[in-house]
């Protein structure tokens, strides 16, 4: 009974895949639950051999590429070397025609490096899957989407390649081109680390305090500093130095974050949090607005939200401020059982039309709104080397100074 179900689960697949035009195709998310299934049901070898199936048959089907990345990925976890290798060879010869863009095809081959560097898993194979991927970007870099960032990553990546490798010379210049493309503390940090177990003391202390300006908070970074410190200037305070290299770099982040100002028209909005409380363009005159788009299932969201929450406690009393959590969620029936879950007390609301109006392409995306009623910030993402509180309590103090 187990294994015909199995089989018509199969068959399922094929011909959704074969019998649907391209706007209609299965979601991602049916298709996953289809694959989850089938992987936890099916043994290793007959669900990859499935995998890789619709991977050579369908590739043209954005839910058939996504199966041949799990199934790429699930080949490192079992060491199989020889289906990898077929997975590998399908992603080298990918069709222009296929579901996955260039940009898809770079990200999709520099995860599996990473994974073999981070994991050591297959890691023989690493070399060879880092140079299709560099040779594949450098092919289509100009005018590529997500330049900087694609190019910081892949380095990034062949770095670690090369750490594994035990090629510290070759890792020091490949972290040195991925930080010409997008400079990251982690990538400062582990280039810092070469450089200090070369001896090259004065390059390892720039980079660890290039880290630090980025990521202020991170003790890994503020210890290397004074490890560092101490062997440039032993006969100096130690403590006395950070303390002072830290309030130079608050204070230099602080004007960084406040330059990013802006003045721009608020769309007409109108949003009723779930208390019944109406927040829009009108009665919002003359206060600070934080309006904050997120969803359930965003992970980036879950993240910033605790953050939002710490921020809201400090001004919730403050008459000129206001919030709106502004959820972007489909399925509306979850957001409420999530806000009394995690204990949110800021006001929340469905974003309904006004995301589109705001312009929201991704989330989180935070949107301040000055006393004029301008819109005077917008922060996109969320990024954990930030000090979120103290940067949105600088913003929000300029615009109240104002």
């Amino acid at each position: 009974m187990k294994r015909n179900l199995i089989l018509l689960l199969m068959i399922s697949v094929v011909l959704m895949l074969s019998f649907c035009e391209k706007e209609a195709e299965i979601s991602p998310e049916r298709m996953q639950t289809l694959s989850d299934t089938l992987a936890t049901e099916l043994e290793y070898e007959p669900w990859v051999e499935f995998a890789i199936e619709m991977s050579q048959n369908y590739p043209q089907e954005y839910a058939s590429a996504m199966i041949m990345v799990q199934a790429a990925e699930r080949t490192l976890t079992e060491q199989d070397e020889k289906r990898f290798n077929i997975l590998f060879d399908l992603l080298k010869n990918y069709p222009e025609d296929g579901a996955l863009e260039i940009t898809d095809q770079i990200a999709f081959g520099n995860r599996l490096a990473w994974i073999m560097a981070d994991q050591m898993l297959l890691f023989n194979k690493a070399p060879a899957v880092m140079e299709f991927v560099i040779s594949k970007y450098r092919e289509h870099e100009v005018g590529l989407q997500w330049r900087d960032e694609l190019g910081a990553m892949i380095y990034d990546t062949q770095a670690s390649v090369f750490e594994g490798m035990g090629e510290p010379d070759k890792a020091l210049e490949s972290y040195t081109k991925a930080l010409e493309y997008f400079e990251q503390p982690e990538t400062l940090l582990r280039r810092g680390m070469i450089n200090e177990s070369q001896g090259n003391l004065e390059d390892a202390m720039e980079d660890f305090i290039a880290a630090l300006s980025h990521s202020p908070n991170q003790e890994i970074i503020v210890s290397k500093v004074k490890d560092v410190y101490a062997k440039l200037s032993p006969e100096k305070d130690v403590q006395v130095f950070i303390t002072d290299l830290q309030e130079s770099l608050q204070e230099s982040r602080k004007e960084a974050v406040l330059s990013e100002a802006f003045f721009n028209d608020a769309p007409e909005f109108t949003f009723t949090d779930l208390d019944g409380h109406t927040i829009n363009n009108a009665n919002m005159l003359g206060k600070v607005v934080f309006v904050d788009f997120w969803a359930t299932w965003c992970n980036p969201c879950r993240r910033e939200l605790p953050e939002f929450q710490a921020f809201y406690n400090l001004y919730k009393d403050n008459p000129r401020v206001a919030f709106i959590a502004a959820s972007t969620d489909r399925e509306k029936d979850k957001v409420v059982p999530y806000i009394k879950e995690t204990g949110y007390t800021f006001p929340v609301a469905y974003a309904e039309g006004n995301a589109t109006k705001f312009g929201v392409e991704g989330i989180p995306s935070l949107f301040i709104i000055g006393p004029s009623g301008k819109i005077r910030y917008k922060i996109v993402g969320f990024d954990p080397d930030k000090d979120f509180v103290r940067e949105m309590s600088w913003r929000l103090e300029s615009l109240l100074d104002s």
